[in-house]
């Protein structure tokens, strides 16, 4: 699975198996429940937010709460969380739209409207070291396809933008930030076929990563923050339109397909929930018995064995130890952050000792 240790498992000789990279295993956690392709983790409220009919909706990882109420959110583009200022960004809305909002954990506000163009479908990411929210491609009303892209910057609440590159136009694409190559990671998307090509946008320039991927639109694609990798899950290809069951993951080279497979879910979006380790996917348009249906179940995918294990070898045991050891004191993002405070200390020491010993998935 080209299976790529982050730096303290390496310094310590301690290799991360391939469970560590796909998963363990998808459950359904909720059915009747809300989802859309505007999707994200909030990190510092630890929840996963989606935006479904027009409202703002959280999920714990046992149950959904509403948390607003704004109609000309329905039908919004994606969901964004900005680490500089511990808030999400919302993109789009009812109408092809261009409207921006801010949601911090309390209040929705609107920020930005009439600047780039409305648009469906269009790839957002922030690049939180360069505090920057970029946009790329889209749909119009007239269901002309944009090739441009556009950056936003928070602190002046000003736009730049670009009319054409090498990407051209293109709708229905994913975009994630990569913090370790620093760059923004598109992937895949529609423009008369299904395309399968991965560009990354490091604020100056388009490049060519790989073509290596899977070809899909509407996807699911999310940062793994733990593992240092893009994983991306099922997608829709045209024509006619079906769903995927298969996963895949990217660490800077080729994508490398799961033995691990989900449930066949396009139209939508997922979220990386760094606190609990899986993965969320609201919603999602599926096969049913009687054709394809939007499915409003919520599906999970846990990535760790069990907690503590960083080396997945289904033991906590002396390895384990020494990693989190080495981890310790402010180590925001660390695996070895067991509760995900931004410290590893002495509540994380005494989770891992209470896993001691074999565990299953």
């Amino acid at each position: 699975m080209n299976c790529k240790p982050v730096a303290a498992l390496a310094a310590l000789g301690v290799a991360c198996g391939a469970a560590a990279q796909c998963g363990s295993g998808w459950s359904v956690a909720a059915s009747n429940a809300p989802g859309s392709v505007a999707t994200c983790y909030d990190p510092i409220r630890r929840e996963t937010l989606t935006q479904s009919g027009g409202a703002l909706w959280a999920w714990s990882g046992q149950a959904w709460s509403l948390r607003w109420s704004e109609p000309l959110l329905d039908g919004a583009d994606a969901m964004v969380f900005d680490q500089n200022r511990g808030r999400i960004y919302v993109f789009g809305g009812a109408g092809y739209d261009d409207r921006l909002w801010s949601w911090d954990g309390s209040t929705l506000t609107l920020i930005a409207e009439d600047t780039i163009g409305g648009r469906a479908y269009s790839a957002v990411a922030f690049d939180w070291k360069r505090d920057r929210l970029v946009i790329h491609g889209g749909q119009a009303a007239s269901q002309w396809l944009y090739s441009s892209w556009h950056e936003w910057n928070p602190a002046t609440n000003q736009w730049s933008s670009w009319s054409d590159g090498p990407i051209g136009r293109l709708y229905a694409h994913k975009m994630v930030y990569d913090p370790v190559r620093e760059v923004c990671v598109l992937h895949g998307g529609f423009y008369f076929f299904n395309r399968n090509a991965t560009w990354t946008w490091d604020g100056s320039s388009w490049s060519l990563a790989t073509d290596s991927g899977p070809a899909r639109y509407v996807a699911n694609m999310a940062w793994d923050s733990r593992r240092n990798q893009v994983v991306l899950h099922g997608g829709t290809t045209c024509c006619g339109e079906v769903e995927y069951s298969s996963s895949w993951t990217w660490q800077g080279g080729s994508w490398q397909q799961c033995t691990l497979e989900g449930p066949p879910r396009g139209y939508t979006n997922m979220a990386f929930d760094s606190a609990r380790d899986v993965f969320v996917l609201p919603g999602g348009i599926g096969p049913t018995g009687v054709g394809r249906q939007w499915i409003p179940d919520t599906n999970e995918l846990r990535m760790s064995l069990c907690i503590g294990d960083f080396d997945d070898d289904r033991i906590v045991a002396g390895n384990d130890l020494g990693f989190l050891l080495a981890s310790w004191g402010l180590n925001p993002g660390s695996p070895a952050d067991l509760n995900d405070d931004g410290f590893v200390n002495g509540l994380d020491l005494g989770r891992l000792l209470n896993a001691w010993g074999g565990c299953s998935p």
